[in-house]
């Protein structure tokens, strides 16, 4: 019973270690492309690029939140996202060698691909550019404006907490 609970535990430990690596750490989907691209390396290519591509649109979905209030720590939280997310873009560029031009039949394909894996670094870079200037222009305007409107509210005894058409009793 002991051994049996030891071994589940051990078990349990290497998932989590092994979740948490390939958490950090891109790991690559297959082997390295040929140099003679195969119509089942361009799928395994595609396949790939299709999953980072949703990575991607997912990563910055969140990035809504952002724009709602500045966080820093849910900055810090997205900003390690976008890591993860970089490393299995670069992962996949080095597994598919997009930046290596072959003479098959599936050229325009793979030119194709390529194009899409450098246009989502592109729109990666984009929106964590929105993001660092909003955070250094926008985001203390609107800390000021949310301090200025506390300090009016508690003048004319409302609170923040209130819901919304309650008024104060002492009126």
């Amino acid at each position: 019973m002991l051994g049996f609970v030891s071994l589940g535990t051990a078990y349990l430990l290497v998932s989590v270690g092994v979740s948490i690596y390939r958490r950090r750490h891109a790991v690559p989907a297959g082997e390295t492309v040929s140099a003679q691209l195969t119509l089942e390396e361009a799928r395994s290519c595609y396949d790939e690029l299709d999953d980072v591509s949703q990575g991607l649109q997912k990563h910055l979905e969140n990035f809504h939140h952002l724009l709602a209030s500045y966080d820093a720590s849910e900055a810090q939280r997205w900003a390690d996202e976008g890591a993860v997310w970089r490393g299995q873009w670069k992962v996949l560029g080095k597994r598919c060698r997009f930046n290596e031009i072959r003479g098959t039949k599936l050229r325009k394909e793979f030119e194709e691909m390529a194009a899409a894996y450098e246009e989502l670094w592109l729109t990666h870079q984009i929106y964590t550019q929105a993001l660092l200037r909003f955070g250094k222009d926008q985001a203390p305007r609107l800390d000021r404006i949310r301090q200025r409107l506390d300090k009016i509210g508690e003048r004319l005894g409302k609170t923040s907490g209130a819901p919304p058409g309650e008024t104060n009793k002492n009126e």
